[in-house]
């Protein structure tokens, strides 16, 4: 699998499409309404977008705990979807269901692959791949495709927002002032860049697997939530993106790290999530 020509001919595209707007970029099945769904994993991955809402309201779906109200004047739910790939989907497909957005935005962290990135340098992401996804041999991870509802035709492990949303979001990067950040005894300005998000199950993994990521799918961040979002969206026909930002370096047993570093890192994905929302 070459990702980097797939990177490259999906950047080509996206000044293609810049100047098209986001007016034909609309759900498949439905008459969207004005919302904009946004989800976060875990509980510190929303309160900057909650804090910032226009006359808020607390309510509940099916015994998930939801906000509603406006930023920037646009209409938006958030809520949190739990860890990993089963609480993603579903809360996902539920509130797409109920909500009939025009688009889904996730916002929250992940673990760097890349060794380039910093804490709270943050990712739009570009592809997101389950790395969880075929055959564990003794060597390796063995992709295949997978299979649909649509009478089992085979579906490519790949999810990728349009060339119009990732246009947009290139506009909401070009005037995001880069934020300080002060993590692992050093202080810095962040970025704002595409990326590659990889998602398992898989909160730690070893050293082998970190670097299988790194050939496989050049992956920036791998986390437990972004691909399947990105598979419900794509499968239901509904317009996404996905925000973000580094955490602790990918490891085997990254708990503590991840309870220190997690802060900072949600707060970067959140604080850009808000800004990109201006321009969608």
């Amino acid at each position: 699998m070459v990702i980097s020509s797939r990177l490259c001919a999906c950047i080509a595209l996206f000044f293609a499409f810049t100047d098209m707007g986001y007016a034909g970029e609309k759900p498949r099945y439905y008459e969207p309404s004005d919302t904009i769904v946004i989800l976060g994993a875990v509980p510190q991955e929303i309160p900057v977008l909650t804090n910032a809402l226009e006359s808020p309201e607390k309510k509940s779906l099916w015994g998930i705990p939801y906000w509603q109200g406006k930023l920037h004047g646009k209409p938006v739910v958030i809520a949190i979807t739990g860890i990993g790939k089963t609480f993603t989907s579903m809360t996902t497909t539920l509130f797409i269901t109920e909500f009939k957005p025009r688009l889904v935005l996730m916002t929250g962290t992940g673990a760097r692959i890349n060794q380039k990135l910093r804490t709270g340098d943050v990712i739009v992401a570009t592809h997101t791949y389950e790395h969880d996804y075929g055959s564990l041999t003794k060597n390796d991870m063995v992709y295949r495709p997978m299979n649909s509802p649509d009478d089992g035709k085979e579906v490519e492990n790949e999810f990728k927002p349009t060339a119009s949303l990732l246009a947009i979001a290139q506009k909401a990067m070009d005037t995001y002032e880069p934020q300080v950040i002060t993590a692992n005894d050093s202080s810095y300005k962040n970025s704002v860049r595409y990326g590659v998000v990889a998602s398992s199950d898989l909160f730690g993994v070893p050293q082998v697997r970190i670097d299988s990521l790194r050939h496989h799918f050049k992956t920036d961040i791998m986390e437990m939530e972004s691909a399947p979002l990105g598979h419900v969206c794509e499968t239901l026909g509904v317009p996404y993106l996905i925000i973000r930002s580094g955490s602790n370096v990918a490891q085997e047993a990254p708990n503590d790290d991840y309870l220190r570093l997690g802060p900072i890192a949600a707060l970067e994905a959140a604080k850009f999530s808000l800004h990109l929302i201006k321009f969608l």
